[in-house]
């Protein structure tokens, strides 16, 4: 049993291998590098057959840029997005990880040097101001390692 999850974890990853997170969208506009796609993008109660009535439904539209784009899309088509799985744990460690570590090594390093409970709490979320910082300089970069990709509806209804 062991050596079949190790077998699983260790061998390389193949494009075919790889899950992908799949949203139905509308294109909302279409330029020689960039589309936009218009997503609705719903909560678990948002697909129950009581959400009329229901106050918690939750329903958002978001715009998604695409910037690879492979074929003709038109404004008002319907496409589907694909983004891949395997990402959003690198999205995680960005968002939320790393600037808790950050700032809880902040917080004791500061803390056990100084003994100032006011300038280590200070610190500590000074710290993410750098953090996010270096984050925004890098959107570019990021926008490009965090994209979906797009392809026709093949049942268009």
């Amino acid at each position: 049993m062991t050596i079949l999850i190790l077998r699983y974890f260790c061998q390389p990853t193949r494009m075919a291998d790889i899950d992908y997170i799949e949203h139905e969208g509308v294109v909302e506009a279409v330029s020689s590098q960039l589309i936009k796609v218009r997503i609705v993008n719903e909560s678990a109660c948002a697909s129950c057959h009581a959400k009329g009535s229901c106050t918690a439904a939750d329903l958002q539209d978001k715009l998604i840029d695409i910037y690879e784009v492979k074929g003709n899309f038109t404004v008002g088509q319907k496409v589907i997005l694909m983004g891949r799985k395997s990402l959003a744990p690198k999205a995680v460690l960005l968002a939320y990880i790393y600037p808790i570590i950050l700032m809880l090594l902040t917080l004791s390093g500061t803390y056990f040097t100084t003994n100032n409970e006011l300038l280590a709490g200070g610190l500590a979320l000074f710290i993410l101001l750098p953090y996010y910082a270096v984050i925004y300089l890098l959107k570019d970069k990021l926008t490009r390692t965090f994209s979906f990709t797009i392809k026709h509806q093949i049942n268009e209804s």
